[in-house]
């Protein structure tokens, strides 16, 4: 305090946003989020995208970039799985294959340029088979960046969770997919 005032400090951010979408919108590839372009960068890969955008906010991209904040990264890129916005089951999405083409595209530039990339796809693809044959052809993909896959790890050391999932909503830690990598 400075004669009896109290004192204030203003801060002040900005977050770029750019968000790739199909023409006809029903199909999101990538959401970038830049607020520290000097800090590392991470990739996310979740199962479906909202119609989170440009403009447009949602709460998993909101908690996305909260505990990326707070683990010092500087940007993030969230990927999908699939492309399609709040889309079909697993199985119509899976025969879209020129989508899929697209989709993969940009999840391998995207490896390609994060210094981690975070497995957030939760176990809701667990149930359908063709969900869980397209986690294992993203890992494949990723194969050359197997030194930076993660996963978001609770406090009782439990993986595998979507940034949507109570227990890690406020709080990530990351854990290396493969315990080699130490």
């Amino acid at each position: 305090m400075i004669g009896g005032e109290t004192m204030f400090i203003s801060l002040k951010g900005t977050i770029k946003t750019e968000a790739i979408f199909s023409e006809d919108k029903e199909h999101r590839y990538l959401l970038r989020k830049e607020w520290d372009k000097k800090k590392k960068k991470a990739m996310v890969i979740m199962k479906i995208p909202s119609d989170a955008g440009e403009l447009i906010l949602d709460l998993t991209s909101m908690l996305v970039v909260n505990n990326l904040v707070r683990l010092d990264y500087g940007s993030v890129d969230i990927l999908n799985l699939y492309s399609n916005i709040n889309g079909k089951s697993f199985s119509e999405m899976d025969t879209d294959k020129e989508n899929i083409k697209v989709n993969d595209s940009y999840i391998e530039k995207s490896a390609s340029e994060a210094e981690t990339i975070v497995l957030a796809w939760g176990s809701g693809c667990s149930t359908s088979k063709k969900a869980t044959e397209r986690q294992q052809t993203v890992l494949e993909l990723l194969g050359e960046h197997k030194g930076k896959l993660v996963v978001i790890e609770d406090k009782k050391g439990r993986t595998g969770f979507h940034p949507l999932s109570p227990q890690v909503r406020e709080s990530w830690k990351l854990k290396e997919l493969y315990e080699e990598n130490k």
